[in-house]
């Protein structure tokens, strides 16, 4: 990994002195400046867009407002968005599912400027991605497969990392309280029209909830360089560095018993992105990626030598390496219509070794497998959007992916929307997307997992509308969406000595509604509510029978709750200070608990979570003056007693204080 490092940085310099050359002319057409594109969106169509001209659901959660909140982890930010359920084993660094409109938590994908990081098959673990050097998030719900390829079945979430822009600013904050928590950054940014750049380094130290194996520790190093050269060209390179380690004491039950277990990983994320004008009406867009983890668990035996004569270690550690390409063409065929012709290409791949040693009577006998898989898939794909004069906004798209494990697939998308002279925005989309099997579930060669070559990917169709609008000139605003989803090839597992261990077979839906209220009464105070009905139902329990199975035909999908709401409230006071409070509820969620033998399925009890917070600043900017300020966050303020998972309790009341200088 420190060559990696090493190589990325080298890149960043090579590509920061080539954008060197002063501009000339006028600036570029289709900008990629956020500075200068604070009101438009890039996810959901991956050009440049107008929020009215996006046809699908969509949140768009802002950096800067989530360090004021004292928020430091996405997982945290994800909360306020409409039918996301975060579920957490543990406590910090414990492995973070996000389950999006009912859908399995390895149907979302998540992107950093650009960079797929998700593991092959589409899990991601939400316990480690900070909000340092954030500035924005962009969440886009529904099936976007067409612009996305694998894993992007219910929805999409993009980081984009802070630009400079300006004169030079530097930046450093601290914080620390419950649990033993410790937190510090220091970052600093700058640039101009031609050349701009953005870094910083943090640090998150905590003991955990338990009373043992439970200290947490991660480092984040990130940042950006852009430049425009000319008028017609722009470029970017984004970096993001992340080394983490996590204790845990808990079994797969949640009962706290061993003193030594961890995980540990290491990512590198890095993207180049580039554009020139070609012609006046033809830009033509690259973007090269790379997303290389190492990571692993290890448990070493929990005894003294002197007292005790058995003893056992595991060590697994895992390489998962994705690296991707596209290169894509944007005609402006007409007034407000654009047309995207693009092709891709995407390498991935695993290595993993798990180490097994044991001692008894003072002899050590150790076991070792390794795990190696390679795929690649390249796609071509077309991409037709209109934002017509006339209120009327058209999408559509079309896929194919070939892969060189499960062959070919297509997806599609399209999308309509109106703005109702004097009334309401209504839209409405429509689309199919699929997530691409594991490498074990397709590979794995081992005596109680054997994959199965010929799996077909997991895939949905989905279709929404929704209604906006906007009363009092623009102080109320209503929102509502329908949405309706079908999961069919969905793989299970069983055990079948000699055969393939997945199958093709079982199937789920989700439905639902997502409604929201945003109230600005006067400039300073903003009053927000949402709501997510969701019904899920297994369709087809495949190989799963019992009534403590993970899928039960009829029932509800695990861990995802029928209700859930929120409401928040953000007063900016004097001119100085930003209060806010945000109360959470979840309704009840079917689970097993597999504390008792055999485990038994349930319904996790619904919870409230309230959360405050205060953002001061002490002192203003001046010339040779920093600027001073104190963040205050106290999390589940009532102390509410909950869990996410059977066995595993969420954090208690906590109390965070800070101070940070600007200059």
């Amino acid at each position: 990994m420190p060559q990696l490092v090493r190589t990325a940085a080298v890149a960043a310099a090579v590509v920061a002195l080539a954008l060197v050359p002063p501009v000339r002319g006028a600036a570029q057409q289709v900008t990629r400046d956020t500075a200068q594109l604070a009101e438009l969106t890039v996810t959901a169509t991956r050009l440049p867009t107008r929020p009215g001209a996006v046809t699908v659901s969509q949140t768009v959660l802002r950096g800067d407002d989530l360090r004021a909140r004292g928020i430091r982890f996405v997982l945290d930010a994800l909360r306020d968005t409409p039918g996301a359920m975060l579920v957490q084993q543990g406590s910090f660094g414990g492995v973070t599912s996000l389950f999006l409109r009912g859908g399995n938590s390895n149907f979302t994908k998540v992107l950093i400027d650009g960079v797929p990081q998700n593991q092959p098959g589409g899990a991601f673990d939400f316990s480690n991605l900070t909000t340092d050097n954030v500035d924005r998030i962009e969440i886009v719900r529904g099936p976007a497969s067409v612009l996305y390829g694998s894993d992007a079945v219910t929805g999409v979430i993009q980081v984009f990392t802070r630009q400079g822009h300006g004169r030079t600013r530097g930046e450093a904050s601290a914080q620390g309280g419950s649990f033993g928590t410790a937190l510090w950054n220091a970052g600093a940014s700058g640039g101009d029209a031609r050349l701009g750049w953005s870094g910083e380094v943090a640090r998150t130290t905590t003991d955990g909830i338990f009373a043992f194996n439970n200290a947490y520790r991660n480092t984040v190093v990130s940042g950006v360089v852009r430049g425009r050269p000319d008028d017609r060209t722009d470029a970017q390179v984004a970096i993001r560095y992340g080394d983490s380690r996590a204790g845990f004491p808990t079994d797969f039950a949640g009962v706290p018993r061993d003193s030594n277990q961890f995980n540990f990983g290491e990512q590198l994320s890095v993207g180049l992105e580039a554009g020139r004008q070609v012609h006046e009406r033809v830009e033509v867009r690259a973007q090269l990626g790379a997303n290389l983890v190492d990571q692993g668990f290890q448990n070493d035996p929990d005894f003294r030598a002197d007292t005790t004569r058995f003893g056992f270690r595991a060590r697994n550690l895992a390489a998962v390496s994705r690296r991707s390409a596209d290169l894509r063409a944007n005609w402006r065929a007409a007034t407000g219509v654009v047309v995207t012709a693009g092709a891709g290409a995407e390498f991935e791949s695993i290595r993993s070794s798990n180490v097994t040693s044991s001692v008894s009577q003072q002899r050590v006998t150790q076991s070792a497998a390794v795990f190696d898989a390679a795929r690649e898939t390249y796609s071509g794909y077309v991409q037709a959007v209109a934002d017509l004069a006339s209120g009327l906004v058209l999408n559509a798209g079309a896929r194919v992916d070939d892969n060189s494990a499960f062959g070919t697939f297509a997806t599609f998308r399209g999308g309509v929307a109106y703005q109702v002279r004097g009334g309401p925005r209504l839209r409405g989309s429509a689309g199919r997307a699929f997530r691409a099997p594991t490498f074990p579930e397709q590979f794995a060669t081992s005596a109680f997992e054997v994959g199965n070559p010929a799996l077909s990917p997991e895939r949905s169709t989905a279709w929404e509308v929704g209604a906006e609008h906007a009363l009092l000139a623009g102080r109320v605003q209503l929102q509502a969406t329908w949405f309706d989803q079908r999961f069919r090839d969905l793989i299970q597992y069983q055990f079948r000595p000699g055969q393939p261990s997945y199958y093709n077979i079982a199937a789920a839906a989700a439905r639902g509604i997502e409604t929201g209220l945003t109230v600005t009464p006067v400039d300073a105070l903003t009053l927000q509510a949402q709501y997510t009905w969701l019904d899920t139902e297994v369709l087809d329990a495949g190989f799963q029978q019992g009534a403590n199975a993970t899928f039960v035909a009829g029932d509800r999908l695990l861990r995802r709750p029928t209700h859930q709401a929120r409401v928040g409230a953000r007063w900016r006071a004097f001119d100085r200070a930003t209060l806010g409070g945000n109360l959470l509820v979840i309704g009840d969620r079917a689970d097993i608990d597999f504390r008792p033998f055999p485990s038994v399925r349930g319904a996790l009890p619904s919870y409230a979570l309230v959360d405050l917070s205060a953002d001061v600043d002490v002192t203003r900017a001046a010339p040779r003056q920093p600027a001073l300020g104190v963040t205050l966050r106290l999390e589940n303020a009532l102390d509410a007693r909950y869990e996410t998972v059977y066995g595993f309790p969420g954090r208690g009341r906590a109390l965070f204080a800070g101070g940070r200088v600007r200059f």
